[in-house]
């Protein structure tokens, strides 16, 4: 957030100008250049994953989304059942399920969810019914909440600050198609900065059809 500082300056008028009237003139000084402006942050580069490649083969169809993912990312040999990590190589070397890159970023995707979606009533329960979305309202600011329900693989995108960390946090849950089964993606943007995680989420919106 930006602070502007107000500052309000006194000043004796008419003895300035009387100074100013009697002191001989002044050489011009030339005019300090003006400061460069900062340059605008360049746009994140992606690629697009198949989400089935994106999971290792964890979904039990074939899922057409693709997943906007960073160009310094690849898929890690992170461990944790269920769960599919991707971040940059360097970091892979030193990373655990439990200490994740979060300078540097970092996605993932699992099929290991609670929460499932009820094509009759077209909730995503455990995410974006009333009581959960009360639920986040309690742990985070900022929320949110896409639904693509009209999809042929029906999804909910949401997006927020989270309470713990004061940094943005973007997930998505998508119906896998076989019963009310979903899996979930997940991405931490470097630093938590916001105009990469927006922008990366906004392809990963545009890509589901």
């Amino acid at each position: 957030m930006n602070i502007i500082k107000l500052a309000c300056f006194a000043a004796g008028l008419a003895t300035s100008v009387a100074a100013l009237a009697a002191a001989p003139a002044a050489a011009a000084k030339p005019a300090a250049p003006a400061q460069a402006a900062a340059p605008a942050a360049a746009p994140v580069q992606t690629r697009d994953v198949p989400v089935n490649q994106f999971m290792q083969g964890r979904l039990p169809f074939e899922i057409a989304l693709n997943v906007p993912v960073p160009v310094d990312y690849e898929q890690s040999k992170v461990k944790k059942i269920g769960y599919s990590y991707w971040m940059r190589p360097a970091d892979a070397v030193t990373a655990t399920a439990a200490a994740l890159p979060s300078h540097n970023g970092y996605m993932y995707g699992s099929t290991a969810t609670n929460v499932t979606y009820d094509a009759q009533h077209h909730v995503f329960y455990g995410i974006d019914d009333p009581g959960s979305i009360n639920k986040l309202k309690g742990a985070a600011t900022n929320i949110q909440v896409k639904q693509f329900k009209d999809a042929k693989h029906p999804a909910v995108m949401v997006s927020m600050i989270s309470g713990t960390t004061g940094q943005p946090a973007y997930f998505m849950y998508m119906a896998t198609g076989k019963k009310n089964e979903t899996f979930f993606l997940s991405f931490r943007a470097p630093d938590g900065r916001p105009d990469i995680g927006d922008a990366v989420w906004a392809k990963l919106a545009a890509a589901i059809k």
